[in-house]
């Protein structure tokens, strides 16, 4: 990280930034291009690890990179706006988490789980899907362990 001084080290200052979020980017590589995809996720986190679920289609182009790098890159940010500094140039106040990690494929009990901290995450209290709906759902869980986070707030 270029400017250290924006770096956000604290566990509980990061789970409370990733759960100010509503939306998580994933950045896989297919081919010679990128390709980023936004998604509504849930989260947990515990022994210096992040785990965020997220849910889709069981079949597209994010399911086949998923499944054939099993690796991803995950990004969530928050912009509370715009400032102008006091040398006249202007710059955004955010706090933002970059992570890499594996991708899989989680089915049952553990789907069961994944959508109920998504649905929790989005403001419901409860998933409210039947157990077809479950079945045809995609649901897949990144767990991060290589992740940095940083702020620029006033």
């Amino acid at each position: 990280m270029r400017k250290a001084n924006r770096a956000i080290t604290d566990l509980d200052e990061i789970k409370a930034l990733i759960d100010s979020c509503d939306t998580i980017r994933l950045g896989f590589v297919d081919g010679d291009e990128a390709y980023i995809v936004p998604l509504s996720f849930g989260f947990e986190a515990e022994n210096g690890e992040f785990t965020f679920y997220v849910h889709g289609a069981k079949a597209g182009r994010r399911h086949t990179l998923a499944k054939k790098s099993g690796r991803v890159c995950v990004e969530t940010d928050v912009c509370s706006g715009f400032v102008e500094l006091e040398q006249g140039s202007q710059t955004a106040d955010y706090k933002s988490f970059i992570g890499y990690g594996e991708i899989s494929t989680v089915t049952g009990e553990e789907a069961v789980k994944a959508l109920t901290l998504l649905c929790r995450h989005c403001g419901f209290d409860e998933m409210g899907c039947s157990e077809a709906v479950v079945n045809a759902t995609g649901v897949e869980k990144i767990v991060v362990r290589e992740f940095s986070a940083k702020q620029r707030f006033k």
